[in-house]
């Protein structure tokens, strides 16, 4: 496991995560590692949070295990584990392939291919938010209009390039008359988009997205609706790691009808090299108190018997397999390494 770390990091963790011990008996559980080092994403966000829970909820097994959480992403988690500067991590299918692949975020001269899938946690798909009551229905709709997809480089504007392509479209198309791609941040996206600055936001996001929820405070809020020849042209081309979801109709206070589109999992991963033992018990303890989870992030409740062991598109940890199979719950298998 890990053996570098910063006690600064660790000791705020620490207090946000409020590590306690629990009673349950320690003879069933193999013994912890000295260090656990977690990436889990920005303070406040998603990823934050549910690493955060994670690290506590781990820290009943592991309580002579120094846990550490740090702040990252998709993209950084994974180089991070790659790496050996971390044991666990979230980032999302679609991220975990081009990894391997050699694409983004890794580079082509460094795949990052000794990561391990532990377990699904939950579903993020392509969503454009609009004010429910914009003209805005289809991708056409949104030429000459102020747009927003995230900052050059970062998952969601690659994301949505290739959705642009799929439909035969380019970034330039929306620039025309007057539209803009504004390069914001999640953060400022949002906040445009609640007080009609901006009149469309495109993430590549976990749904239903609580920051959604919160705008519909102000303006009700709906999700674009994609055609079906757009998708599969996108899933052919560029939709590694991705599959056809449809959002259901209720999902936002907009949204009379279900909208169409594309998704990816959210998944924890390890390193490859993590003893079997150590990954069968963190998959053994998230999993059989889930309800800790699903109290961490309403997102989490999602993660069902029939989705935890399915879609990390990395091969699965034997360990976290053999805890899968134990419990007669079927276990996704992978293409890639064989």
């Amino acid at each position: 496991m890990t053996s570098r770390f910063s006690r600064r990091s660790f000791m705020g963790t620490t207090a946000a995560a409020a590590f306690v011990a629990a009673s349950m008996p320690r003879g069933a559980f193999a013994a912890g590692p000295d260090f656990l080092t977690i990436g889990g994403g920005p303070s406040g966000g998603v990823f934050g949070i549910v690493g955060t829970a994670i690290a506590s909820m781990l820290s009943q097994i592991f309580p002579d295990s120094i846990i550490d959480v740090q702040p990252g992403g998709s993209g950084p988690n994974l180089l991070r584990v790659g790496a050996g500067k971390a044991d666990l991590g979230i980032t999302s299918a679609n991220n975990a392939l081009d990894a391997w692949e050699g694409r983004d975020p890794a580079t082509p001269e460094s795949p990052v291919r000794n990561v391990r899938g532990m377990m699904t946690l939950m579903q993020s798909a392509i969503q454009i938010w609009v004010d429910a009551r914009s003209d805005i229905r289809t991708l056409e709709d949104l030429r000459g209009k102020q747009v927003s997809a995230g900052q050059p480089g970062q998952t969601s504007w690659l994301v949505f390039e290739n959705l642009l392509a799929a439909a035969g479209m380019t970034p330039g198309d929306i620039e025309a008359n007057g539209g803009k791609l504004h390069p914001l941040s999640w953060a400022e996206s949002q906040e445009a988009l609640s007080n009609g600055q901006l009149d469309a936001v495109m993430w590549l996001s976990l749904w239903p997205h609580p920051t959604i929820l919160q705008n519909e405070t102000v303006r009700p809020m709906r999700t674009l609706s994609f055609d079906g020849a757009v998708l599969e042209k996108f899933l052919g081309e560029s939709g590694g790691g991705f599959e056809r979801v449809t959002l259901p109709a209720g999902l936002f206070g907009g949204q009379d009808e279900p909208a169409e589109t594309v998704g990816t999992n959210t998944i924890l991963f390890a390193k490859a090299d993590m003893p079997d033992d150590i990954a069968y018990d963190i998959v053994k303890q998230l999993w059989e108190n889930r309800e800790d989870l699903y109290a961490a992030h309403s997102l989490l409740k999602h993660m069902t018997e029939e989705t935890v062991g399915k879609g990390m598109v990395v091969p699965v940890h034997p360990g976290a397999r053999k805890y899968f199979e134990e419990q007669d719950i079927a276990v996704g298998d992978s293409a890639l390494g064989t």
